[in-house]
């Protein structure tokens, strides 16, 4: 077995994408990592001559994985779910029922985000410790979906509106089919630019988990989109960039009630300032 890889940009991957999916399909893989503007694009080959040729048609290196691969590879994608306050539990894989907590499957093979970056992780965990309290039927805008599992998460937690924006047409499909295996049906996904698409009335809450130049750029689309009493939960930001982001937000009219930190990476929680009559 061959693996052919490239790191690509975003525009590179928007034109090659449909080929890509129609000729490789479930050979293929796209890797989005949080802080890097390029993603890694790989496609297994049964051959090294079907490797040669992917590689000759468009660039990239090729490597040969070891007999035991697929043994190695298990040992070292095997992870605990993840457990986020006690309402929900992500998981890769199917598990048994849970009592209390309802449980989500958001695939290792969606590598738009199942829930283990600690960006995502810190959004889940302010997402369900805001909304304990709140009376289900709010709204909510998930701005760069990914694997679409914080609009997911949102379903969960009581949200009955939820918008799920991905400039990705790929993610879009991802967090499609991810919201249907897991009989979540309120959500609507859209393919646009977060910083170029709005929507009709007001949400309750918006999460982002983007790049900090992207969340300061569409701070004020958002806050004339978000209600008087709503919240932003933003990350995909490094700690290095939490004073710029944080003065971002008071320019625009906004408290932050709680900041996260782990490891290089930050997530905030912020409401806007009631006006002064």
């Amino acid at each position: 077995m061959y693996i052919w890889r490239k790191r690509a940009t975003a525009d590179w991957l928007r034109g090659q994408n449909e080929d890509l999916s129609r000729r490789f399909g479930r050979a293929l893989a796209i890797i989005e990592q949080p802080g890097k503007a390029r993603r890694l694009v790989e496609v297994s080959c049964h051959t090294r001559n079907e490797a040669v040729q992917v590689r000759r048609e468009f660039g990239g290196a090729i490597e040969k994985l070891r007999a035991d691969w697929l043994e190695q590879l298990a040992k070292r994608t095997r992870t605990k779910p993840l457990r986020i306050g006690s309402r929900l539990i992500v998981s890769r894989t199917r598990l048994p029922p849970a009592k209390a907590a309802r449980t989500i499957v958001i695939p290792a093979e969606a590598a738009f985000g199942t829930g283990e970056h600690a960006t995502t992780a810190m959004c889940l965990r302010m997402l369900e410790r805001v909304t304990r309290k709140r009376t289900a039927g709010w709204s909510m805008l998930d701005a760069g979906t990914g694997s679409g599992i914080l609009a997911i998460a949102g379903s969960c937690f009581g949200a009955n509106r939820i918008i799920a924006l991905d400039n990705d047409p790929m993610a879009c499909s991802i967090a499609r089919r991810n919201a249907a295996a897991n009989g979540v049906h309120n959500i609507e996904f859209h393919t646009g630019d977060v910083l170029k698409r709005t929507f009709p009335g007001k949400f309750d809450f918006i999460a982002a988990n983007l790049y900090s130049e992207i969340l300061i750029a569409a701070l004020p689309a958002w806050t004339r989109s978000l209600a008087s009493n709503g919240h932003v939960i933003l990350s995909g930001v490094l700690r290095s960039q939490e004073r710029t982001l944080a003065a971002s937000l008071r320019r625009n009219g906004y408290a932050v009630h709680e900041t996260r930190r782990r490891g290089k990476w930050i997530a905030l929680l912020a409401s806007r300032v009631p006006k002064r009559s």
